[in-house]
């Protein structure tokens, strides 16, 4: 089985993995924000605020050291959330 917490920076991973996974559902995380785990009946707020650092090494990791390669997905799935706002 795929461990999610393996494409996060180390300390995003830290901090998530003390909480339960068994019920999570999307991890919010931006810079200068706290982390956000929302789960199917609640949303935790940790204390933990990443850098900006630690996003951009998260974002490698998904994108398999290649976010140019990614990059037009990236942009699409940006515009389209926009314009549902």
């Amino acid at each position: 089985m795929l461990n999610v917490l393996n494409f996060f920076s180390e300390q995003i991973a830290n901090q998530i993995s003390q909480n339960n996974l068994a019920e999570l559902e999307e991890i919010r995380i931006r810079v200068g924000k706290p982390i956000i785990l929302k789960f199917s009946a609640k949303e935790k707020v940790l204390k933990y605020i990443p850098t900006q650092e630690e996003i951009i090494k998260t974002l490698q990791f998904l994108c398999d050291n290649s976010i140019y390669s990614y990059q037009s997905q990236i942009c699409d799935r940006f515009y389209h959330n926009r314009r549902r706002s």
